[in-house]
């Protein structure tokens, strides 16, 4: 029997080039004052920032810029859009940028109708009931912020990384345009393909019934984030590998993948306290994690999901047998992140050490000294042998 599910995604994508009226059209839908958040001078350089004052100026609404957004955004910052935004009195949010821009402006449309700093709005003291409309222009194809309710935020003083997840905080519009993709530097567009396989991973390995339809889907995206996102990272300005990154992004994390399952993620949790304590990229964490955690949970009932994802998307013989073909797997997926997108394999390369092993995997078991809600229950003990592994 498969979980009941509900599927209503409630954002409208437009996919391509850009046209002004489109643009125009949607932020007056929902409003007349712009919150207009964009991260870095490129998206100057991109043409989307003249693009949103031009459309301004035809479709008549006000425009409030803000421009504090930093990789693994912080809680700090978020509290300084969402007091810019109230005082503004702005009523519609249009951001543009990567997942740490998107994720950011999801936090100020919620904190913003709530009278509390936004940290204890995270940390779940206060409610989130309702949230600012939010459009999205993506520049990077990774987090799949722009297709989600989900934001990641950092406080760097208490070294926690935590989410903040509430169906208001969905955006109503993305915009997706592969040529913006174009100037993203190597090392970002191999983290962000990390990502994308990774969100994939999290969900293909669940202890639930699966679906048939829905594994062939997963292991769809895998393909094609093993076959593009080498030409991506080598030919920038390839069209056809920039759009299928683009497209692939979101639908790895849109909830499409999910709504039958109850298990978590497990590999985001630690690297999120990975990030946390040493404010890494989030997806350079992710590589270093995947191929470790993976082979801590081969096991008799993990050996056939292992099986058809070598076979179905990473093309490996099926005259492998079973504990061969998964770790052939796994090695598949280190030369894809360490030989094809030259990413780092140890943390102990970006000089990070065992000092806080402990204290990071104490604050991920904290069911009785057990990480539950993944896919495979973990002792403090596994997590810092998982961590110890990946120096």
């Amino acid at each position: 029997m498969f979980k009941q599910f509900v599927y209503d995604i409630g954002t409208k994508v437009y996919f391509g080039p850009i046209d002004k009226s489109s643009l125009g059209q949607e932020i007056t839908r929902y409003g007349h004052k712009l919150f207009f958040i964009y991260q870095g001078d490129f998206i100057k350089q991109l043409g989307i920032y003249d693009l949103v004052i031009s459309a301004g100026k035809e479709y008549g609404f006000e425009i409030v810029e803000f421009t504090k957004i930093q990789p693994n955004p912080r809680h700090s910052d978020v509290q300084e859009g969402i007091d810019l935004c109230r005082q503004e009195q702005c009523d519609v949010i249009l951001v543009a940028g990567g997942g740490s821009a998107i994720d950011s402006a999801k936090a100020i449309a919620s904190g913003v109708l709530i009278d509390a700093p936004i940290w204890d709005v995270v940390l779940g003291k206060y409610p989130v009931e309702n949230s600012l409309p939010l459009l999205t222009i993506s520049t990077v194809s990774a987090t799949g912020s722009e297709m989600n309710f989900g934001a990641i935020i950092s406080n760097l003083e208490t070294k926690d990384k935590l989410g903040l997840r509430k169906p208001s905080q969905r955006p109503k519009a993305t915009f997706l345009n592969p040529e913006y993709t174009y100037s993203v530097p190597q090392f970002q567009t191999a983290c962000g393909s990390a990502d994308i396989l990774c969100h994939t991973l999290e969900t293909y390995f669940s202890s639930d019934n699966c679906m048939f339809m829905l594994d062939t889907f997963m292991e769809g995206l895998v393909r094609t984030v093993i076959q593009y996102a080498p030409i991506a990272y080598t030919q920038p300005d390839n069209y056809e590998a920039r759009a299928n990154l683009m497209w692939a992004a979101p639908w790895a994390i849109n909830d499409f993948l999910r709504y039958d399952k109850e298990n978590n993620w497990t590999m985001h949790p630690i690297e999120h306290e990975i990030s946390a304590y040493y404010d890494i990229t989030h997806g350079l964490g992710l590589a270093i994690i995947m191929p470790r955690y993976l082979r801590h949970i081969i096991d008799e009932k993990s050996l056939k999901r292992f099986r058809n994802l070598g076979i179905n998307a990473f093309g490996l013989s099926c005259e492998n047998d079973d504990i061969t073909l998964a770790e052939k797997t796994i090695e598949a997926i280190e030369a894809f992140c360490y030989e094809q997108l030259h990413l780092e394999s140890h943390l102990s390369s970006l000089g990070i050490d065992n000092r806080y092993f402990d204290e990071m995997a104490a604050k991920l078991a904290s069911d009785h000294g057990y990480f539950t809600s993944g896919y495979r229950k973990l002792s403090k003990q596994d997590i810092v042998q998982i961590l110890n592994e990946c120096l």
